[in-house]
């Protein structure tokens, strides 16, 4: 007999891995099957049930499946530090971005009515309070360069979800700003906002905003 992992549930595993089906089956089933309507997934879904459901880890906190036999609908899943939160991201056929979810709700994303959702499939949760993700689709900005190669456009904004008031806030760059890959960090009241890798270890913010409180 097989003992069970800690805060492993083969119930709570087996309910989510329907819920994957289904959400699998809802995106293939239409061209635009982002802008369908999707089942609300389980509650307290832990990182032992998603590894009982055969999901590989990149680290401790993201972990990464499919969610049907084709490999083309995926699922990524990136757990807050102290494991309490989680955001889900969901990407299927021919989609350039991902809908997300966060503690079982489903975020508002960006969508094109031609390519689909607009948003990364990679998150970072911040503190205990926020995630963001990089949304793109910025084809109209005064920096966007259409020979660099990328379905959501080099150019980026960031979405933000305040998983304590559950409130949506996107942040774009002025036409001056080039965020190519844009980093969020919050320092006391405020979020610093990087254009890339480079500024934020240099500590070189292209703006500085009070957080929503």
């Amino acid at each position: 007999m097989r003992v069970l992992g800690d805060g492993e549930d083969p119930a709570r595993a087996l309910s989510m891995w329907g819920w994957m089906t289904e959400v699998g089956r809802i995106a293939a089933g239409d061209r635009r099957g982002w802008a369908q309507a999707y089942p609300a997934p389980p509650a307290g879904v832990t990182p032992a049930d998603y590894r009982e459901l055969g999901s590989e880890f990149e680290d401790e906190w993201c972990a990464f499946n499919y969610l049907d036999e084709t490999g083309k609908s995926t699922i990524r899943v990136v757990f807050s530090a102290d494991l309490r939160h989680q955001a889900m991201l969901i990407g299927g056929p021919d989609w350039i971005g991902t809908l997300l979810w966060v503690d079982g709700e489903q975020v508002p994303v960006p969508c094109d009515q031609d390519f689909g959702p607009l948003c990364e499939q990679f998150a970072e949760w911040l503190d205990d309070r926020f995630v963001c993700t990089e949304i793109g689709g910025l084809w109209d900005h005064p920096l966007y360069d259409p020979a660099k190669i990328n379905l959501l456009g080099e150019i980026r904004g960031l979405l933000i979800w305040d998983a304590l008031r559950r409130v949506r806030h996107i942040v774009l760059p002025r036409p001056t700003e080039a965020w190519r890959s844009p980093m969020l960090r919050v320092a006391g009241d405020s979020w610093r906002i990087y254009p890339d890798g480079q500024a934020y270890q240099q500590d070189r913010p292209d703006r500085v905003l009070p957080i929503p409180r």
